[in-house]
């Protein structure tokens, strides 16, 4: 199993030193498993060898799925933080369309003029909205191709 450690060290060799020995002793460990698998499937030690190592492919191969996770998590953390603020907008709009209400109706609730800043006030979660409906076309597009 030499072999197996030596191909480990080789791959790992540029990957930064935080951490290196724990993932080059677990990325060991598993491929040292999957041989002994092979080899109780019949096979002789170096095809189980070669095998694995085929299967195990490059450092880019070994980093690309905690990439893309991370990069989801991304993702649902803007979409999380474009509904948040599509809420924040919407009860902000209330309350500053209810202090509109209550001002106009206190000073003169013969004219109705608080109609005209609370439809400027609406474009807030309009605008929120918008964005937020952008983003999620964006993330289907994404997830077609």
């Amino acid at each position: 199993m030499r072999k197996i450690e030596n191909f480990v060290k080789h791959t790992f060799k540029d990957v930064s030193k935080e951490g290196k020995a724990e993932l080059i002793k677990s990325v060991t460990v598993s491929l040292i498993e999957k041989v002994e698998d092979l080899i109780e499937l019949g096979m002789t030690e170096k095809e189980a060898i070669d095998k694995a190592v085929t299967e195990f492919g490059t450092v880019e191969d070994f980093f690309q799925v905690p990439e893309e996770l991370t990069r989801k998590e991304k993702r649902r953390k803007t979409m999380n933080h474009y509904k948040n603020d599509l809420l924040f907008s919407g009860v902000g709009s209330i309350i500053i369309i209810s202090i509109l209400l209550y001002t106009n109706l206190y000073f003169n609730p013969s004219i109705l003029w608080f109609v005209i800043p609370s439809i400027a006030v609406l474009w807030w979660p309009l605008a929120i909205l918008y964005n937020l409906l952008n983003k999620r076309e964006n993330r289907k597009e994404e997830n077609d191709e």
